[in-house]
């Protein structure tokens, strides 16, 4: 039990049907739901039952429906109503279906350079319209930045947003934001401006470029003091495939002091945008029109014609070489690094919901009885942020997953969402059949139907009846 599974199946100010759980945090939880007015599955914030009388936590959650209303851009999650006077207070926002940056880089480990100006264009679009409102998002993190199936990118997640900081902002008492990814300003508690969000967005691109975090260790506060006082290692150093104007660019963002950083978004964007700019070429002399073959060999001396008789001989040489070379790299291309996911505390449904590239990875799992919640993955093997060398087959990775003990009867998972019934019978760690079917009234991807049906003799094994219409 989740603490929020009693919510599932009510309905929000008559039209919101809360169906499946799709995060859970200290101050809230966001819900999959479907609006009967506009048809269509959203996305339903709503502040934890046990924070209604905090203050700070009612505050935070106003403030991020206020700064959420600011916007209108295609890269900025959209809010779509909100009731913060009542009982349960909650805002919705679009349902986003993809996967975070963070889970694409722990996928796919280092990023190539075109790969992170595709994914950085949009997220640095969305940054500068944040603070031309005069808002510092203040976590910026590969965790708060979705990758939409369609190729579009949000950027989530304002709940402890902020105001520019001017000369009078008060020095904050608690560093608030994700440790890894914090500003040295932020580190200390200071006032934060727009700087302190190109900061954390310089950490993303380190880590997209590297495939790993700059400043790494067990004590949070020796995270932070690096922050401060460390200079991140020069991501050329770890990854071969980072260039030097790359390395520069990355380094600079994360100047320790705000004002040798870029100084907006659209700057980090234009230096980004020039690493691709291609350079003129000057033509060679061959190219240049007027020059016939007999005035260039005129212009040779003869030392240099031996010169170049010996660099031709020199040339063949290294082409053979280059040859050998690439057949024997030929031959190892089978072989390549990667690096293995963090699946540990992940809800395991199935290989495909964990965003797993199945020519990378296959999965292997192992269900024991455990106090954890039903279908968490408890450990795996190999270990997290482990580099394998893959063959011609998938790195195999051995799951282990938490099953609660079957119920006697059978659950009621009718009107659920296709994933919510997937994920609450993964805790029993039920061999789940789907069948899709037309449906009077439901929405495509809702349970109408399961087999057991709900209160019967339980089993292990169940069939759900899908609706998907024409």
């Amino acid at each position: 039990m989740t603490g929020y599974d009693h919510f599932l199946g009510q309905v929000l100010a008559g039209r919101y049907t809360l169906v499946s759980i799709i995060g859970t945090g200290e101050c809230s939880a966001v819900f999959g739901a479907y609006d009967k007015e506009l048809g269509k599955t959203v996305a339903l914030k709503m502040l934890a039952p046990n924070r209604r009388e905090d203050k700070e936590a009612v505050r935070r959650f106003v403030r991020e429906v206020e700064v959420l209303s600011l916007f209108d851009h295609p890269n900025i999650v959209r809010i779509l109503d909100h009731s913060i006077e009542g009982e349960n207070k909650f805002f919705v926002m679009e349902y986003i279906e993809g996967i975070t940056l963070k889970k694409h880089i722990l996928t796919k480990g280092a990023l190539s350079e075109k790969e992170i100006l595709f994914l950085a264009r949009p997220i640095l679009s969305a940054l500068g319209e944040v603070h031309a409102k005069g808002i510092v998002h203040s976590d910026i993190k590969p965790q708060n930045i979705v990758l939409v199936g369609r190729g579009e990118i949000k950027l989530m997640d304002f709940g402890i947003s902020k105001p520019i900081a001017t000369e009078n902002s008060e020095i904050s008492k608690v560093t608030v934001g994700t440790v890894q990814y914090v500003s040295p300003e932020q580190a200390e508690g200071k006032p934060l401006c727009h700087l302190s969000d190109l900061y954390s967005f310089g950490v993303t691109l380190y880590e997209m470029a590297t495939g790993v975090l700059p400043f790494v260790d067990e004590d949070s506060g020796r995270i932070a003091a690096m922050h401060v006082a460390s200079q991140p290692i020069p991501p050329s150093l770890i990854c071969d495939g980072v260039s030097t104007e790359l390395d520069e660019l990355i380094l600079h963002a994360m100047e320790k002091r705000p004002e040798n950083r870029f100084q907006s978004a659209g700057e980090l964007l234009d230096a980004l945008l020039s690493l691709h700019d291609p350079k003129p070429i000057e033509k060679s002399e061959s190219e240049q029109p007027n020059v016939t073959l007999r005035t260039r060999i005129r212009r040779l001396h003869p030392r240099a014609c031996l010169a170049g008789g010996l660099c031709a001989l020199l040339a063949c040489v290294l082409i053979s070489l280059s040859v050998l070379s690439g057949a024997l790299k030929q031959q190892k291309s089978a072989q390549t690094y990667i690096r293995t996911p963090e699946l540990v505390g992940e809800t395991y449904i199935s290989p495909a919901l964990l965003g797993l590239d199945s020519t990378l990875y296959s999965i292997r799992v192992v269900y024991v009885s455990s106090d954890e919640a039903g279908g968490t993955i408890l450990a795996q093997s190999p270990a997290p942020d482990k580099v394998i060398r893959r063959k011609n087959t998938p790195i195999e990775i051995t799951i282990t997953v938490a099953r609660e003990p079957l119920p006697t009867l059978m659950p009621n998972v009718t009107y659920l969402s296709e994933e919510a019934a997937l994920t609450y019978l993964a805790r029993y760690g039920c061999q789940v059949k789907t069948v899709y079917e037309p449906h009077a009234y439901l929405p495509n991807g809702y349970v109408f139907l399961s087999e057991p049906r709900a209160g019967d003799p339980a089993s292990d094994e169940v069939t759900l009846y899908i609706s998907q219409n024409e």
